[in-house]
């Protein structure tokens, strides 16, 4: 599984928490009905801004690290980055491999 199926994963949970926690909130709350219309959009832009973003990244982290584009990572300044989710998806992999065997046992 690559790593971004992985990491969409978590992100998809933590979204439909939060717009779930929000819409909870608002109307406890007893705002105003435009107000908690105004709160929830503005939420769920917020969500689509981020997986568009996360998407991105996964576009750019995967041609960079596929055809070895390590000019293009030192000119844009993410080569650090680059090698840092490199190394977490590594260890996440590990981690994986891990859970595998326990829950094999």
């Amino acid at each position: 599984m690559k790593l971004w199926d992985r990491i969409q994963r978590g992100m998809e949970a933590g979204f439909d928490s939060a717009i779930s926690a929000v819409h909870t909130l608002t109307e406890k709350a007893g705002e105003g009905i435009e107000l908690t219309r105004l709160r929830r959009e503005k939420t769920r832009l917020e969500t689509q801004l981020t997986r568009s973003l996360a998407e991105l990244g996964n576009a750019v982290y995967d041609k960079i690290s596929t055809e070895k584009l390590d000019d293009t990572a030192t000119q844009l300044g993410i080569q650090n980055k680059i090698i840092e989710i490199a190394q977490m998806d590594a260890q996440m992999i590990g981690i994986n491999k891990k859970i595998g065997k326990e829950i094999e046992t």
